[in-house]
């Protein structure tokens, strides 16, 4: 490590997890951290809580679906837990800066897709957990937003002159610039929070068309291809629909060399971007709408799809041994329309052509070689694709056995040899018709699925309400009990002390008395703050009622809660509070009990704590007391 890359480490200005996500990191490298301690963390970060229980559900081969955080932590386990909220930290507090020229909301677009497509193409090539391959894809460009922030202006003049002459990697720019790039700062970062070798590994050549590369049958040679092939896909929902065509051609044939077709290349990438679309509402990230990527590939002219009156371009196959009334029928179909025709001579070829081109239309005669007509109708009707085709079998006689063996074979419908022009456009407006009402199908969907990610999050906005006080922004009483019930448990099954102080606002009655009740609002806001800010990042800080706080300090024995105690009350009585037109100090009275056998239940707990308040305030205020004995 160069000495600039020393310093810029030690000197605070790279992007860093904070709040929970910190708690999580620093929490999951103690040798007997557990699962339960994980959970009850990131139970306290509601918004982390739902992507964490989504993330599960998404990657879950279990029926039953992830509802709680325990269960959401259990099956990721702790190191994927810790690199999502880490993940997720950095999300929420660099959505934007001082970088001018770096697009903050583009870049996380990229990124989220990135780590969507590499979570599914996880679930194809099984090189790793799709949750750890979902955090790898998310912070693969994490250096590109390490050097928008510690370079804010620098990196403003590297993207410039990138954009001016992108014939240079961006990397070559960075370096001519700064000396270091940020595939090489972003290794250093995701190294310091502790992300495997197995995937920094292949991170730090993925974007060198000219690395050597790893053994084909290798796990990392699978990552660097998995990691290209996501590249490219968040490269596609970002571009213009100008250029998607020939990133999705790329995409595909770059794809064969993890075994994935046309076809499961094309569902993929739908359901990816289709969860790309849920997850930008749910994070507030821009996701494009794109059509199917089957039309993207095969040249959908997206123009005509935003006018439902004018007739659609039909993607269709003619599939006839006879080269004569194959020519025929393909030159009846393109006269006067912008149909696109594909021609096949057997049945096996017109298989293939199928699934490779996924048209709206298939004319096959009754008496194609290999594969006859009826043949290739139940064949393409047992698969997903085949069932929304429009099938027309067609042969050189009119008979009502011909028209019976088309619709019992699944076609949509039969037509002569010898139909006119005129007559195949009639046959074909079903099939039109059919592909207007997918397309309002397909946005109606989309809009279902905006709806119902609007919905989630209004949802967890009034749980997160349900259980918040309005007035200070801390756990209210009912949360405050939700959590040393689950501290109780904890303690009850680890044998670790637990300890809770009650702490009581001296003199509250007269500030409201004297200076009203909005002053007195202002006073327990900012005894709030101080409270919060000067607890340990372990404990939880409540407001159970008026002026009363309950803190909970779970592994804490009593002579560490009574230290913790004073330095809460020491803080308040040190600060100056606006009170009115003054400015006066604020003094608390503390209980504090820890967990002890003869102590029954938390509530008993509480009430041992409330009695070391009431003997606090008997003794003058300001100042903390227990009814226990301290060992």
């Amino acid at each position: 490590m160069t000495p600039q890359l020393e310093q810029l480490k030690i000197s605070g200005q790279l992007p860093t997890p904070r709040g929970v996500a910190l708690a999580v990191l620093e929490l999951s490298r103690r040798e007997n951290a557990t699962l339960g301690e994980i959970a009850r963390v990131v139970q306290t970060d509601p918004a982390l809580s739902g992507r964490l229980i989504k993330l599960a559900n998404a990657v879950s081969h279990i029926t039953r679906p992830v509802v709680s955080v325990q269960e959401a932590v259990v099956r990721q386990g702790m190191a994927t837990v810790r690199h999502l909220a880490l993940g997720f930290s950095l999300l929420d507090q660099y959505r934007n800066g001082t970088c001018e020229a770096f697009d903050y909301q583009a870049y996380w677009s990229h990124s989220l897709l990135m780590g969507l497509t590499m979570q599914a193409l996880g679930q194809q090539v099984r090189v790793a957990a799709a949750d750890e391959l979902f955090v790898c894809g998310l912070l693969a460009q994490v250096g590109q937003l390490a050097l928008a922030t510690a370079y804010p202006d620098e990196y403003s003049a590297v993207l410039n002159a990138y954009h001016a002459d992108s014939a240079q990697p961006l990397f070559a720019h960075e370096r001519a610039r700064l000396e270091t790039d940020h595939g090489e700062l972003g290794l250093i970062m995701m190294a310091d929070w502790g992300i495997p070798r197995v995937f920094t590994g292949p991170l730090s050549h993925y974007e060198d068309p000219n690395h050597p590369g790893h053994p084909q049958d290798s796990r990392s040679h699978s990552m660097t291809l998995m990691l290209r092939l996501s590249h490219r896909v968040a490269d596609f929902g970002l571009a213009h629909a100008a250029a998607r065509q020939a990133l999705a051609r790329d995409w595909v044939t770059q794809a064969v060399e993890l075994d994935i077709s046309a076809e499961q290349a094309g569902k993929l990438i739908d359901e990816v971007l289709a969860s790309w679309r849920e997850w930008g509402e749910l994070l507030r990230i821009p996701a494009a709408s794109l059509p199917p990527f089957a039309e993207i590939l095969h040249g959908h002219n997206e123009a005509e799809d935003a006018d439902p009156e004018c007739e659609a371009a039909l993607r269709i196959v003619v599939a006839d041994g006879n080269a004569f009334t194959r020519r025929k029928t393909m030159a009846l179909l393109v006269e006067d329309s912008s149909h696109i025709v594909y021609p096949a001579d057997n049945g096996n070829t017109a298989l293939a052509l199928v699934m490779e081109v996924l048209p709206h239309v298939i004319i096959a005669h009754y008496d194609l070689p290999l594969l006859d007509g009826q043949e290739l109708c139940q064949a393409l009707r047992a698969t997903d694709e085949g069932r929304r085709m429009h099938i027309l079998l067609m042969a050189d006689d009119h008979n009502e056995d011909h028209l019976s063996r088309a619709y019992e074979a699944g076609a949509d419908g039969y037509v002569p040899s010898t139909l006119s022009a005129k007559g195949l456009r009639t046959r074909l407006r079903a099939a039109q018709r059919l592909v207007q009402l997918q397309a309002a199908w397909e946005k109606d969907r989309t809009q279902l699925r905006q709806i119902a990610a609007e919905l989630a999050v209004a949802n967890r906005r009034l749980a997160n309400a349900a259980l918040t006080d309005l007035l200070t922004g801390l756990p209210n009483r009912r949360s405050a009990m939700d959590q040393l019930e689950q501290a109780w448990s904890a303690a009850s099954r680890t044998v670790f002390p637990l300890s809770v102080m009650v702490v009581d606002i001296d003199h509250f009655k007269h500030i409201n008395d004297t200076y009203g009740h909005a002053a007195g609002d202002s006073v327990l806001r900012e005894a709030a703050a101080i409270l919060r800010a000067t607890a340990r990042r372990e404990d939880s800080v409540c407001r159970i009622g008026g002026e009363e706080f309950l803190v909970i300090c779970p592994n804490t024995d009593l002579k560490s809660a009574m230290q913790s105690a004073e330095r809460l009350r020491a803080s308040l009585s040190a600060k100056r509070i606006a009170i009115g037109e003054t400015e006066k100090t604020l003094t608390v009275s503390i209980g504090v009990a820890t967990r002890e056998p003869d102590i029954a239940d938390m509530d008993a707990l509480v009430s041992v704590a409330d009695q070391g308040l009431y003997a606090a305030k008997e003794a003058g205020r300001n100042r903390i007391c227990t009814r226990q004995h301290i060992h």
